[in-house]
């Protein structure tokens, strides 16, 4: 899989996973004979690195593309990692950056880099016995992710037809990073909205609140947002027991339907690594009933995120209580870890047909296993979920774009580099589809 990582978000969050590849296959305990060890590392090293430096390191498989040098410079120099960056796969221009500023980036700064940018695909897919596809790390915050990514997104398409496209796109802080994230986030996702197979959407909001939540980080950084984020990305895309399963596969049991292409990963558990080895290990039923918890629909907005920020809890609860399930067209249950006798992984929960419309004709849950231990967790599980709930943080946006959009703020900014009010409204009248259609999603037994 080749990783395209732009602006400062997409470099740093690309940084951070490709460390967490290389602890992974680095672990002294997996769990599994050495034999199998040994298969899963040689997949993963043929996923996610390409070739080995004279100094003995794995060149990741990766072009970095940024507006201003200063990010990438740094990660590149990270002498302290297990792996490197190719040098000839940075692409860069001296400036000062795209001014957070959708169109520069789409339309300026993305015409400096887009050949030389595409002159770098070629030559690393040309390299390749066989391509697993493309995965896009950014942010829609600013302006070199989300307006270089945009344009680079429709161009990869074009002269990539049928390979497999996977963003990973994420949200500013709803209470605001920059005065033009919503504009530049509306953007981004109505280009990325048909253009991609799927895009794993990452909350800013959600991330932070984990960081301090559940590993207790009073102190959270972007690096410890980023590790959150890497964890959840390997534990998708790490190999697992099925050997059919490479990037088609996925996306042909998470995009089951062209018109839903936004998904989700919720995981579990997120342990403080001090305290990891005092902590016990639930069975795998409680992490799973925890995770369908994940997809109840809130009946206040406070409840928004509550089940994604507990605990799992051991015990299920003695009230009798009777919730709405967001309806999903798809969900991917990834576990990871041994199962034993008397801990086996029962998947009823996630199988109920009241989590799926009517209409779903293909099987709309998949589940896929690995035994070994993953970055030393006895346990750790992923759900990829295509559901409704999706419509919430696209609608929050969307309406705070339109809002800024009627008193005509920020305009100006986008105007002065070839940005229209007809390619503004053109956007919000693509999202505004995306999230009805998520909206009138119904449930098998119509709620």
């Amino acid at each position: 899989m080749l990783t395209l990582q732009f602006g400062q978000c997409g470099n740093q969050l690309g940084c951070d996973l490709f460390s967490k590849v290389s602890s992974d296959i680095g672990s002294s305990s997996t769990g599994i004979s050495y034999g199998a060890n040994y298969e899963y590392t040689e997949n993963t090293i043929e996923k996610w690195f390409d070739g080995i430096a004279e100094c003995g390191r794995h060149f990741a498989k990766a072009i970095l593309i940024d507006s201003e040098e200063k990010v990438v410079n740094k990660v590149c120099k990270n002498t302290n990692a297990s792996w490197l960056y190719r040098t000839s796969n940075v692409v860069y221009q001296s400036g000062g950056g795209s001014a957070n500023n959708w169109a520069y980036g789409y339309t300026i700064n993305s015409r400096r880099l887009s050949n030389t940018i595409l002159k770098v695909t070629r030559q690393e897919i040309e390299k390749l016995d066989r391509s697993q596809g493309f995965l896009l790390l950014l942010s829609s915050a600013g302006g070199t992710g989300s307006g270089i990514g945009s344009h680079m997104v429709e161009l990869l398409r074009e002269e990539y037809e049928t390979e497999p496209i996977i963003a990973t796109i994420v949200l500013p802080f709803t209470f605001g990073e920059v005065c033009t994230q919503n504009y530049n986030t509306i953007l981004t996702l109505a280009k990325f909205s048909d253009r991609v197979d799927f895009s794993v959407l990452i909350e800013n909001e959600q991330t932070y609140s984990m960081c301090t939540n559940l590993l207790k980080n009073s102190n959270t950084t972007l690096h410890d947002m980023n590790s959150i984020i890497s964890e959840n990305l390997l534990a998708v895309f790490q190999p697992n027991n099925n050997a059919r399963c490479n990037t088609n596969f996925l996306i042909s049991k998470i995009a089951t339907h062209p018109n839903f292409r936004f998904v989700t990963v919720k995981s579990t558990p997120h342990t403080p690594i001090t305290s990891l080895q005092y902590e016990s290990t639930h069975k795998w039923e409680v992490y799973i009933r925890h995770l369908k918890q994940t997809l109840r629909v809130p009946k206040l907005e406070v409840e928004l995120t509550n089940a994604q920020l507990k605990i799992p809890n051991p015990m299920p609860s003695k009230t009798v209580m009777s919730h709405i399930y967001s309806p999903c067209v798809s969900n991917v249950l990834v576990t990871r870890g041994r199962f034993v006798e008397n801990d086996v992984i029962a998947l009823e929960d996630l199988q109920k047909k009241h989590l799926y419309p009517e209409w779903i004709t293909l099987d709309s849950f998949t589940h896929l296993h690995q035994e070994r231990r993953f970055l030393n967790r006895d346990k750790f599980l992923a759900l990829v979920s295509n559901n409704s709930e999706i419509h919430r943080p696209l609608d929050l946006y969307l309406n705070k774009a339109w809002d800024s959009y009627k008193c005509a703020a920020f305009l100006h900014q986008y105007k002065q580099f070839g940005l229209e009010e007809d390619d503004f409204l053109q956007a919000f009248a693509k999202m505004e589809n995306v999230v009805q259609e998520y909206k009138n999603l119904k449930s098998h037994n119509g709620n």
